[in-house]
């Protein structure tokens, strides 16, 4: 029954709606009747003259033949186009949005006429109207300034997921627009994807987008790439000192025993373009923080270390935790682990709940590099700071009952089993351990009897 209603439905609307179509296209029609021939002909004439005139950069004049013409004849869209644009170029651009929005009215298709408005609206940052009037005309025309127009839009908005679509359809129908890619990039290094970002950026700066904020993005990228240094090579450069660039490497140290020699980093690496954002006149504070990163992600702890003593008490707030942290790691490096615990005790200080969790494990971390020297003594006194630390972790507590008792302080190590059974009573060891504290039990003295028994 329901299927029925719709058919009558249907056979009952259609002919009106083929009705309204005719009547409007008879309207059009009889507009167009009723324009005198005479007044046509003097309007095509003036449109001709106006078109000539604008051409030649004869705005105001253009304007007002067109405007006559317009006048003469209002149903040509190809005049009030061309009206539309004089008006905007003699600084009127409500009348020429005025005129153009009537093209769109009464031909929504009109590519030209969207095209035209949206960059106007897009010079008046009005993104929101230049997205509403694109829209609808890319169903029309596959066309790079249509994309380009809506991917900027977009991307005023923060709507990155719509606008990086449509950049990469504009780099495609335009690779040549370096602004675009470099957009692109901008976006792809917000969503993390840190490969797609290094090659949009590198094309940007291949096609001539040049600054200090571009190099520091891509240090940034192929920071979070791992391409710290690059592939280290060496090379000649006559006059040359460490921390240069020259000849589109970056000079990292001389070569030991060979004059002008140095080793070197290729331009497609983070301390190659931080040296580039250096030269262009980036934050020092900021660059420098990002430098000593790449150096100690690179095992370069020495120049690390350096950097972070001219940092300290520079950076933000909101960095000095991640500061402390980072210098603390730099001091691992070096193996001066005083400096390591120290540190990483200023990084709690700041960010107590991110980094206090962390001072357990250097303690394990020291400890485990004392025993690798074969120092028993303090492997034995960080991994009794790890459990102090910690002393709920049966784990830290079964590791430094393991190193008592190889230590041969087996009543202590007796002890710290204890606890591991306790904490955990169903411990997989839980039979080995029994058996050593009843072993450290038997060989104990037994206890002197109470006098007068």
């Amino acid at each position: 029954m329901k299927t029925v209603t719709i058919l009558m439905t249907l056979l009952l609307t259609t002919p009106i709606l083929l009705a309204q179509v005719v009547q409007r296209a008879a309207l059009d029609s009889a507009d167009k009747a009723r324009i005198d021939p005479a007044k046509a002909e003097q309007a095509e004439k003036d449109y001709d003259a106006g078109r000539k005139l604008y051409f030649q950069g004869q705005y105001k004049d253009a304007a007002a033949k067109l405007a006559a013409a317009v006048a003469a004849n209002p149903t040509k869209s190809d005049y009030r186009l061309l009206l539309a644009k004089a008006r905007i170029r003699l600084g009127q651009p409500a009348e020429g949005v005025e005129l153009l929005e009537s093209i769109l009215k009464e031909n929504p298709e009109h590519v030209e006429a969207g095209v035209t408005l949206a960059e106007q609206l897009s010079a008046e940052k009005n993104h929101k109207r230049v997205i509403a009037v694109l829209e609808p005309l890319l169903k029309f025309k596959h066309d790079y300034p249509l994309y380009h127009m809506l991917a900027i839009a977009h991307y005023e908005t923060e709507d990155l997921a719509k606008a990086r679509g449509e950049f990469e359809e504009a780099v495609k129908l335009n690779p040549s627009s370096g602004d675009d890619w470099y957009l692109l990039g901008n976006i792809y290094l917000g969503e993390s994807r840190f490969a797609k970002a290094a090659g949009a950026y590198e094309q940007a700066n291949g096609l001539g987008v040049d600054s200090a904020v571009l190099h520091f993005k891509l240090a940034s990228v192929y920071f979070n790439l791992r391409n710290y240094l690059g592939r280290v090579g060496t090379s000649e450069v006559i006059g040359g000192k460490a921390g240069q660039v020259r000849n589109n490497m970056y000079l990292i140290d001389p070569v030991p025993g060979r004059k002008d020699v140095f080793y070197v980093s290729p331009n497609d690496s983070a301390i190659y373009q931080v040296a580039r954002a250096r030269e262009m006149g980036v934050d020092a504070t900021q660059l420098g923080f990002l430098e000593a990163r790449i150096w100690l992600s690179a095992r370069r702890y020495a120049k690390a270390d350096a950097l972070y003593k001219t940092l300290e008490g520079k950076l933000p707030k909101a960095d000095q935790g991640l500061f402390w942290f980072y210098w603390a790691r730099t001091a691992l490096g070096l193996e001066d682990y005083d400096a390591y615990i120290a540190r990483l005790n200023e990084a709690i200080k700041v960010e107590p709940d991110t980094y206090k969790p962390t001072l357990a494990d250097a303690y394990v971390t020291v400890a485990t590099r004392y025993q690798q020297r074969g120092d028993g003594a303090k492997y034995i006194e960080f991994l009794t700071k790890a459990v102090q630390t910690s002393p709920l972790s049966a784990g830290l507590h079964l590791t430094l009952g393991e190193a008592l008792w190889q230590a041969g302080q087996r009543p202590a190590a007796a002890e710290q089993y204890r606890l591991v059974l306790e904490l955990e009573p169903d411990h997989a060891q839980r039979v080995e351990l029994l058996n050593r504290i009843r072993e450290v039990q038997e060989a104990q003295p037994p206890a002197p009897e109470a006098k007068g028994k």
